[in-house]
């Protein structure tokens, strides 16, 4: 079954690189990961693996969301986009949606093994989301629902089960508001995103959304960002030729396989439409705080989102919780030593690094000796010379400390979904060998989780039914945040908790800008000098509950805004690592790694790092 697995990586990763135009693409899979079409990071793309038994369908699914990537990285300019799209969140939303049904439209019409995928993959997401069995228009979010008209519009897609009961309820609306035609004017500049960005805030301002036209000075910048959307019909229809003849290129040994082999990726619009937030940080940040040394821990209600205030519909059903209750002890040791099992032939690579780091930060608190000095201990390396010469008079020394400045560690792991299996063993394993190695070092560390206590919300979105379903009610799940080890916690008392990350049914959903808040408040309570915070992910901040019925991009942004608080206005030194996802574009100090395996070094190294640059 391995050798079945890797043939499908193998396959699917080449299969997007050819339709993406773009060799140095390097797709990580995760069996965590929902087949549902996400788009993500557009360098390091995360993508689902099939059922263990390699379904058909399964396999379509995963297949369909590597096309999703690679139709993205393909056709869409990245800066063009971010200069067009309106600085509305909800236009924002709806700009995205429409751009990633133009990108799809794209790879439907030219190739028909991506159509069907694509297809599934929209059909799958609908189903999840329980599309089919809404009976209200406010029941399907807009931007949802203009990324499946516009893109049947765009390439004559015919309605799937889920995707008939969007077209029943939001069609009329948007016939009323756009025109017959409203949509279908899109596919006129299909091929132009420039052209395409135009009509499509024309259509927002049709539909009661904020999007004035854009000045004509302010003509977008050549593309630096390394993708590749032509700037112009003719170019744009070159590159789909050259997608097009390379993707037959690469699978012509595999002609029979043509409509399986494609992946395809319907985006999964609702968690946030990627990478659409950079040039408004700076302005929805406050203007008039006071540095965080003069100031109270920053409160989780007063964080700024996508419309001002970030809205929390409820707090009563979060829980911040010790890792020790969340089992009996009986189970707590299993887990450690299921832990210990799976990890046994990484803990001595993990020690050796660990060790490193032990020599690193010694050498910084090393004493040096002054001599010849009248009092002191007794130098017996110069008692030969008094021997030998008794007019010789005895010397002394005494050790002299260098400065170290006390130090707090607080590692911040993400309980995801995605996490599960390999990812979040290694997490545990290598921040557990580094607890115990700094704390050997004097440093203390603090070791944290963050989840959500229910998939789709939870006993919040009971309560936000029962009251009627309000609009905008901002983050509707009931968040967990879990402290695996205390900073004044010794890691001989704490070390068996970690093993709690194997927990059936633990990792769930997550909601990372909260998660940040809470473990800065924890750091800016203590007294030490020195305060590093170290952030693990492996995806962008995921709630479906709250992306459902909120903006699309209200949790990312979130985010984008507590990072930027903390690196710029507190004396918290913030860092991330990610697996298989690109956190260098949220995070100013971070590297992304491929897989779970380069996380001991990459986690290692970065601590060194850390340390080096303070001397």
């Amino acid at each position: 079954m391995n050798n079945t697995f890797d043939q499908f990586k193998n396959v699917t990763s080449s299969v997007l690189r050819t339709i993406a135009g773009n060799k140095d693409i390097e797709p990580s899979f995760s069996a965590g990961e929902a087949p549902i079409g996400t788009v993500g990071s557009l360098t390091h793309p995360r993508l689902p693996l099939p059922e263990h038994s390699m379904s058909a369908e399964s396999v379509r699914l995963a297949r369909g969301c590597a096309d999703a990537n690679a139709l993205k990285i393909a056709y869409h300019n990245q800066t063009l986009h971010w200069d067009e799209a309106p600085q509305d969140a909800r236009a924002k939303a709806a700009f995205e949606a429409l751009e990633q049904a133009r990108c799809e439209a794209l790879g439907m019409n030219a190739m028909r093994g991506v159509a069907q995928n694509l297809s599934a993959v929209m059909e799958e997401k609908c189903r999840r989301k329980g599309y089919g069995g809404a009976d209200a228009r406010d029941q399907i979010p807009l931007p949802d629902a203009l990324h499946v008209l516009a893109r049947q519009a765009m390439s004559g897609e015919e309605p799937t089960t889920s995707t008939q009961k969007v077209l029943e309820l939001w069609q009329p609306w948007l016939q009323e508001k756009l025109g017959a035609n409203g949509l279908a004017e899109l596919k006129t500049a299909l091929k132009d995103q420039s052209g395409f960005a135009k009509l499509a805030r024309s259509l927002i301002r049709s539909l009661d959304m904020p999007a004035p036209e854009k000045d004509l000075e302010s003509e977008p910048e050549e593309d630096k960002s390394g993708g590749h959307e032509p700037e112009g019909p003719e170019d744009d229809q070159q590159d789909e030729e050259n997608s097009s003849e390379d993707a037959q290129e690469d699978t012509s040994g595999q002609q029979g396989m043509e409509e399986d082999e494609l992946s395809d990726g319907a985006e999964e619009f609702d968690t946030g439409y990627d990478e659409i937030m950079d040039d408004m940080l700076a302005d929805d940040m406050q203007s008039g705080e006071t540095p965080a040394e003069n100031s109270p821990p920053r409160p989780e209600s007063t964080i700024h989102g996508p419309e001002g205030r970030y809205l929390i519909y409820t707090t009563e059903f979060d829980e911040e919780i010790a890792a020790d209750e969340l089992a009996d002890p009986h189970e707590i040791r299993r887990l450690r030593e299921l832990l210990d099992k799976q990890l046994s032939h990484n803990q001595a690579i993990i020690t050796k690094l660990a060790n490193r780091l032990q020599r690193k930060l010694m050498a910084q608190q090393m004493r040096t000796w002054q001599f010849d000095l009248e009092e002191g201990i007794l130098d017996t390396a110069r008692i030969a010379r008094v021997i030998a010469n008794p007019n010789v008079p005895l010397t002394y020394k005494q050790e002299k400390e260098m400065p170290f400045r006390d130090t707090v560690v607080s590692i911040l792991i993400d309980n995801s979904g995605s996490m599960r299996g390999r990812p979040i063993a290694i997490a545990a394993m290598t921040t557990d060998i580094i607890a115990k190695t700094l704390e050997r070092c004097g440093v203390k560390v603090e070791i944290l989780g963050f989840t959500t206590r229910a998939w789709k919300g939870g006993s919040a979105r009971e309560l936000w039914m029962e009251n009627g379903r309000p609009d905008m009610p901002g983050r509707l799940n009931d968040i967990r945040h879990i402290i695996y080890k205390g900073a004044d916690e010794a890691w001989r008392r704490t070390h068996k908790n970690l093993g709690l990350m194997l927990k059936e049914g633990l990792l769930k959903e997550n909601i990372d800008g909260e998660a940040l808040v809470w473990a800065y408040n924890r750091l800016a309570k203590r007294g030490e000098a020195r305060k590093i915070m170290m952030v693990i992910s492996d995806g962008a901040p995921v709630d479906d509950s709250t992306l459902s019925v909120n903006p699309s991009n209200i949790l990312e942004q979130d985010l984008r805004n507590v990072i930027n608080w903390i690196e710029g206005k507190t004396p918290v030194e913030l860092t991330a690592i990610g697996i298989g996802h690109d956190v260098t574009r949220y995070y100013k100090k971070a590297l992304t790694i491929a897989d779970a395996d380069g996380l001991a070094q990459a986690l290692i190294g970065q601590l060194a790092d850390l340390f080096d640059e303070k001397r």
